[in-house]
């Protein structure tokens, strides 16, 4: 009797094992089905090509829009909010010779010059959203709109008046020497530049690529200077020096004009530095007391329109079980 019944308990094993077998290769048969139905779908996404022809273990990819944003953010870093101080020395001149009527016809009364130096500058700087494109050997081009929001400087105004012949008698030389301060008018201009991207294992460096440019800023003095320039010609206004005959309106006309023509200044070098966006791996975590080693090495970089591709090889390795407290 029990010989019987554990026959028969062999039999209906074996019975339910040969039903499970075509179930089993059913299974096996609609998960390739769906894996190829899954390829088939993946391989028309142009992100998931671009993503699967980068290699390696692991493939992190950047969007163009947060690119933008990170490099925005870097732009910020770079030229908002940023005093500039630049020292200038720079010169302008200007001088007409004076001619007055006499019995004996015109004469030459003497020469009238003015030189002012435009020591040196303070402005602030905004900058504006960037434009971001894609360039060749992963890097992106930037413009970036810079506006020169505000600015003063400091001057020196040197006038003097040399007398000829005849008038020499009547018209008596002289120099004056004022402090002046001076204003940078608010301009946008236009930087631009590219980033070179490089992999690391744990970062992307953003190398700045900005070649030296000269921008031309202009200039001003300010109407408390304009005002103390032509008092100081005022001064003169007697009758031993001559001073009707000066015309200032021209000479101070003339030398406004030179100093919205501007000077060309360059942007300091130091201004541009790399920057390191985040895209790393924690190197190692522990699962159930057991500690796990990561090991990423970059695999490769490229930039194209659809992102940044950041792909690495990661190796991982087991510690071993720690020993059970005593």
């Amino acid at each position: 009797m029990r010989k019987g019944l554990a026959a028969a308990a062999v039999l209906s094993a074996a019975c339910g094992f040969l039903r499970g077998a075509p179930d089993l290769a059913r299974e096996r048969a609609e998960h390739q089905r769906q894996h190829a139905l899954f390829a088939e779908v993946a391989g028309r996404d142009p992100m998931v090509t671009e993503a699967l022809a980068q290699g390696g273990a692991l493939t992190v990819g950047i969007r163009p829009a947060l690119l933008q944003t990170l490099l925005g953010s870097v732009a910020a870093r770079y030229l908002d909010q940023v005093t500039l101080d630049l020292p200038l020395e720079k010169h302008v001149s200007d001088s007409h010779d004076v001619g007055v009527g006499t019995f004996l016809g015109k004469l030459t009364a003497g020469t009238w010059s003015l030189d002012l130096t435009l020591h040196r500058v303070q402005g602030r700087l905004r900058a504006r959203p960037p434009r971001v494109t894609d360039g060749p050997d992963n890097t992106l081009r930037v413009d970036l709109p810079v506006v020169l929001e505000e600015g003063h400087g400091t001057a020196t105004v040197h006038f003097a008046w040399k007398s000829h012949s005849v008038a020499s008698v009547v018209c008596h030389d002289f120099e004056v020497t004022r402090d002046l301060t001076g204003e940078v008018l608010s301009r946008e201009y236009v930087v631009s530049g590219a980033f070179q991207l490089s992999a690391g294992p744990e970062s992307l460096r953003a190398e700045p690529r900005f070649p030296a440019r000269t921008f031309r800023i202009q200039t001003d003095l300010t109407d408390a200077s304009w005002a103390r320039v032509r008092d100081a010609i005022d001064e003169q206004d007697q009758v031993l020096r001559c001073g009707l005959a000066l015309d200032p309106a021209r000479l101070l006309a003339k030398i406004r004009a030179r100093l919205h023509e501007g000077f060309d200044v360059t942007l300091p070098a130091s201004l541009f530095r790399p920057v390191d966006l985040p895209a790393g791996l924690r190197q190692e975590a522990t699962i159930e007391d057991r500690t796990i080693d990561l090991d990423v090495k970059t695999h490769s970089l490229a930039v194209t329109p659809a992102a940044a591709w950041y792909a690495a090889d990661v190796r991982t390795r087991v510690g071993p079980v720690p020993s059970p407290a005593p």
